[in-house]
């Protein structure tokens, strides 16, 4: 019977394997902190849904003229812009904008109320 002859990879091979594996592993590790969501950001946007919610119960009456105003608490920045909606007099388009320290995400809420005379 014959031996088999098994061909070896090369020095050559191996180390251009390991370069393609450690740049595949560098890469992982660079991007997975970026996807994952920190421990803080969630209660972030806690507190940036409860200022939306907030701010919405205080804009929305419709009692409020146009304009741009700006609230700032805790960390939270919110822009409100009120403006007459389309050719309508009597409704108001209320644009709500929150910004959170810390935080890469922002929250937008866009609502037609009507204009309490």
């Amino acid at each position: 019977m014959r031996p088999l002859k098994v061909r070896g990879a090369s020095l050559i091979e191996a180390v251009v394997a390991s370069v393609i594996l450690l740049a595949v592993f560098a890469a992982t590790m660079e991007l997975l902190p970026r996807l994952s969501v920190r421990d803080d950001e969630g209660l972030r946007m806690a507190q940036g849904r409860y200022r939306l919610a907030c701010i919405l119960r205080k804009y929305a009456s419709g009692a409020w003229p146009e304009g741009a105003y700006v609230e700032t608490s805790e960390g939270v920045e919110a822009t409100i812009r009120i403006e007459r909606y389309g050719g309508y007099e009597d409704l108001q388009l209320l644009v709500v904008e929150v910004r959170i320290d810390g935080c890469r995400r922002r929250l937008e809420h866009r609502q037609i109320v009507p204009c309490v005379p």
